[in-house]
């Protein structure tokens, strides 16, 4: 083993020019941030010190948004700065969509301290006694920076922490009058923390895992999160085929592949999991469930999550988490190597019994898995054809015009279901949403998701001309949501950055002139007098309905707007060009205004 050097000497001038030496040493290419006045002496070091490349944003919560869409996409930290309280105030959410996407995005804020004089000589203001306070239950670790002498161990323990598994965001405060601090002596550590082994069951416990699997004769697994290790997916594929077990899927990440045969469809993200009929086993991959949902009393389970508090592995669970279901097993460990370790358990296991009985098994999933795929396809044709702009038809024409390097973000709710059904992802890390349920996620995820795959010398300010070259293997970033979400998620700021930086995005507006994921609650009221008298004026988004394609005509960023799915055909191949030759584009795609479920156009 190399010995580690944690004194290794670095030149620095201040605080600041101090850590961003520090970012240079781990490595870390573009930081995300929002222009405030207590980081003046971190922003002066970016002049002289490239990278980090400064990516600039319009606001905190965007910001945060696309270092975790960068740090999900790339698989390495994704490192914001923000200013102060009022910056850690304004992205609060943001941490919260980190936290639920289980992503290792590290955060930065500015702080000041009351009566501590900065030593250019300038009066500061925004004084807080807990800045970290305002997002503590959304990160794995925080701390405040109180001296210098400890900089390095705090930026380092940042980085380690939120990397490590279960990953998930982390805070660290910078006082501004320690960032404008002349410094004697600078260092820095030599090579990186090594990552804890992976963790795998006992033998005991992998060997009652296959007993339980080869025993009942209906199992099912349910995975939620285990896909953002993208190189988990085909060990999944493999432990699949290994035992015959059709696997449904909360999509979260690219889980499993849609075109392989033991893919049973999707289970409900906010809902219990609706199993077939004669399911008696399920395992839980990376999947929690809220308290209110359950299985049957007659339904054992197989628990096994990477999150020691089963917080992060459901959706919209807040800080509660997932509770705790009866389960056979229940474990904690890694994914990939444990259903590795389950699969060469099996190969000692598996008999003649035990292999017709998984063969039987998996031609059922096989036959049943063609025939809703089929039905699938059958209802996006139709809907397409019959001139019905929905999550159906949109799903429909993405498919026509998809290629193996782009990479889909997915902000849309109401036809999310529809929209994932019909546009049939396959490849693993190529699907990123948004499992917190917090409206405006994915706007600034989506150009972080385009950075991961580019490098310093590819973005570049030219004054007003901005030159961008896509350096990997995404060829564009393609990112629906709907017009409240857009709203919420701050799409101005989201449009700007796209275009200073010529980054090849494209956002799908799906505009129905509504809150409509909203209107169920309101429906479902005691009383249901809004719905008995069909006002809609709580989720109303119409009178005037929001113009994005002028919108973004501000920003100069190409758009149109369409009304029929061969008008988004069209404009479709029009707006991928643009993205593909690394500039964004959006569309305005004009849907029925939303008043209450519609019947879909499919019979």
């Amino acid at each position: 083993m190399t010995n580690r050097k944690t004194n290794v000497e670095i030149e620095a001038k201040t605080g600041g020019h101090w850590f961003v030496k520090l970012l240079q040493s781990k490595g870390v290419e573009f930081v995300f941030g929002t222009t405030g006045a207590g980081m003046p002496d971190i922003q002066d070091a970016m002049v002289v010190e490239k990278p980090p490349k400064w990516i600039q944003g319009l606001h905190e919560f965007v910001t945060v948004n696309a270092a975790t869409g960068y740090a999900l996409a790339s698989g390495k930290p994704g490192v914001a700065l923000i200013d102060r309280v009022v910056g850690t105030q304004n992205s609060v959410g943001a941490f919260y969509i980190a936290y639920l996407n289980c992503s290792p995005t590290v955060v930065f804020a500015s702080s000041n301290v009351p009566g501590v004089p900065i030593p250019t000589g300038e009066t500061e203001y925004h004084y807080v006694g807990n800045q970290p306070g305002f997002v503590a239950p959304w990160v794995k670790w925080f701390t405040e920076v109180e001296s210098l002498d400890t900089l390095p161990e705090d930026v380092e323990k940042a980085f380690f922490m939120a990397t490590s598994v279960h990953p998930g965001p982390t805070y660290v405060t910078l006082r501004q009058d320690l960032m404008a601090q002349r410094v004697q002596r600078a260092r820095a550590f030599e090579s990186e923390l090594p990552h804890p082994s992976p963790r795998i069951p006992d033998d005991e416990t992998l060997n009652k895992i296959v007993d339980e699997l080869l025993t009942h004769r209906h199992p099912v697994v349910i995975v939620s999160h285990m896909g953002r290790n993208p190189e988990a997916v085909p060990r999944l594929v493999d432990f699949a085929h290994t035992f015959g077990l059709p696997v449904k899927e909360r999509r979260v990440f690219m889980n499993y592949p849609m075109d392989d045969p033991m893919h049973a469809g999707f289970v409900s993200r906010a809902l219990t999991p609706e199993l077939p009929p004669k399911t008696d086993l399920v395992v839980l991959l990376e999947t929690g469930l809220l308290p209110h949902q359950r299985f049957s009393d007659n339904i054992d389970a197989i628990d096994l999550t990477s999150d020691q508090y089963h917080r992060q592995d459901v959706y919209e669970g807040g800080d509660y988490g997932s509770s705790l279901i009866p389960a056979t097993v229940r474990s904690v460990c890694d994914a990939e190597p444990t259903l590795k370790k389950l699969v060469e358990i099996a190969q000692d296991k598996i008999g003649p019994a035990e292999k017709s009985i998984i063969d039987d098994r998996s031609h059922s999933v096989i036959e049943q898995h063609h025939e809703m795929v089929q039905e699938w396809r059958d209802n996006a044709k139709l809907s397409y054809e019959a001139g019905v702009l929905d999550g159906w038809s949109v799903g429909y024409t993405l498919k026509m015009h998809w290629s193996q390097n782009t990479i889909w973000v997915n902000g849309s709710v109401t036809p999310s279901e529809t929209l994932t059904k019909a546009l049939e992802l396959s490849q693993p890390g190529t699907y990123f949403g948004n499992p917190s349920g917090h409206l405006g996620a994915t706007l600034g995820m989506a150009y972080g998701v385009a950075l991961a795959h580019r490098h310093y010398v590819d973005v570049q300010d030219k004054g007003t001309h901005k030159v961008g070259r896509i350096s990997g293997s995404t060829d564009a970033v393609v990112c629906t949501t709907g017009d409240g979400d857009a709203i919420f998620g701050n799409i101005d700021s989201a449009l700007w950055t796209c275009s200073h930086y010529g980054l090849g995005v494209l956002y799908v507006v799906m505009n129905n002139a509504a809150w409509g994921i909203e209107w169920p609650p309101i429906a479902r009221s005691s009383q249901h007098w809004a719905k008995l008298a069909s006002d809609f004026e709580f989720v109303d988004l119409d009178n005037p309905r929001i113009d994005f394609a002028q919108l973004a005509k501000a920003y100069s960023v190409h758009s149109q707007t369409v009304q029929t799915p061969q008008e988004f055909d069209s404009a479709l191949k029009e707006c991928l060009i643009k993205v593909r030759s690394g500039k964004p584009a959006l569309l305005n795609v004009v849907m029925q205004k939303y008043t209450g479920p519609q019947p879909s156009a499919v019979p």
